[in-house]
């Protein structure tokens, strides 16, 4: 053996293409795996198409009149906030029939007066002034303002009386903007008016299957509305009624990103990469 010599290094194996073809199977089948998985979620997160977001599509011809039906004539329920306004050719006495309450404005800090509201309780009476308990149960405004006429001219000359509605609730739930219940001063309220006033649906929102609770004769009734066909002005859900519940059902993709695979897939994605950056640093 000469001296000074060094002995030469053993060669590192190079892989053999058995286990190189071992390696990228186990990878394509992860990969396989995995896009199986993950297939529905990137089918549910396709770009929605117009017309699933569109309202009133026409059903045939574009040029196809709808006819509206007639209005609905509300009728004073208990738990009705009546507005009621008197006036009378005595001043003092529009004083005593129309009390004033004061409400501080907390965006100015300054005092208002807003007049009173009459809420009718269970058995459908209110308590007015000068009159005393007044029936106005499944009246109408114009006929609970004749109620009041025909009660005050007793004891006032020539009275004028206008009843409003002051609490017409609706509570609009699911894929809309603002869920929350509505407090509309008004008796009259239609399906698209609430949506809009909830702020209208998300995209993911079904506009093709809305979901109307109603409460009529004790009993709770469910009502589909389908937005996206202009058969919806003929429906009679499309006018509102006190107490209403809408509720917007959520598309399939916005269930499968709420599921339990959706929040873990960035890990998924992640660990899939650094096992195949290990693989190919160890075979290299």
């Amino acid at each position: 053996m000469l001296i000074g010599m060094t002995r030469p290094r053993k060669a590192r194996p190079t892989p053999t293409i058995p286990c190189m073809i071992r390696l990228y199977t186990c990878v394509l089948v992860f990969l396989i795996g995995l896009s199986c998985l993950c297939g529905p979620v990137a089918k549910a997160q396709k770009k929605p198409k117009t017309d699933d977001v569109t309202y009133f599509q026409p059903v045939g011809n574009d040029s196809l009149a709808v006819r509206a039906d007639s209005l609905p004539v509300f009728r004073i329920q208990p738990g009705t906030e009546l507005n009621i306004m008197v006036a009378s050719l005595n001043p003092d006495i529009d004083a005593l029939l129309n009390p004033r309450f004061p409400v501080q404005n907390t965006m100015s800090n300054v005092d208002s007066k807003q007049v009173a509201g009459y809420i009718v309780d269970e058995k459908g009476m209110i308590n007015f002034p000068m009159v005393g308990r007044v029936n106005v149960l499944n009246l109408t405004t114009l006929q609970a303002a004749d109620v009041l006429v025909a009660q005050l001219s007793r004891q006032v000359n020539n009275p004028f009386v206008t009843v409003r509605v002051v609490n017409f609730q609706v509570t609009v739930l699911g894929e809309v903007g603002h869920p929350g219940v509505l407090n509309v001063s008004r008796d009259r309220l239609t399906l698209p008016e609430a949506i809009s006033l909830a702020g209208d649906l998300t995209i993911y929102g079904k506009r093709e299957n809305v979901l109307v609770v109603r409460q009529r004769d004790a009993k709770r009734e469910f009502g589909r509305v389908n937005l996206q066909d202009r058969s919806v002005f003929r429906s009679a859900y499309y006018h509102m009624q006190p107490n209403d519940m809408v509720y917007v059902e959520p598309k399939r993709s916005k269930k499968v990103q709420a599921g339990r695979v959706f929040p873990f897939l960035p890990v998924i994605f992640s660990g899939a990469s650094l096992l195949i950056t290990l693989g190919l640093a160890l075979f290299r």
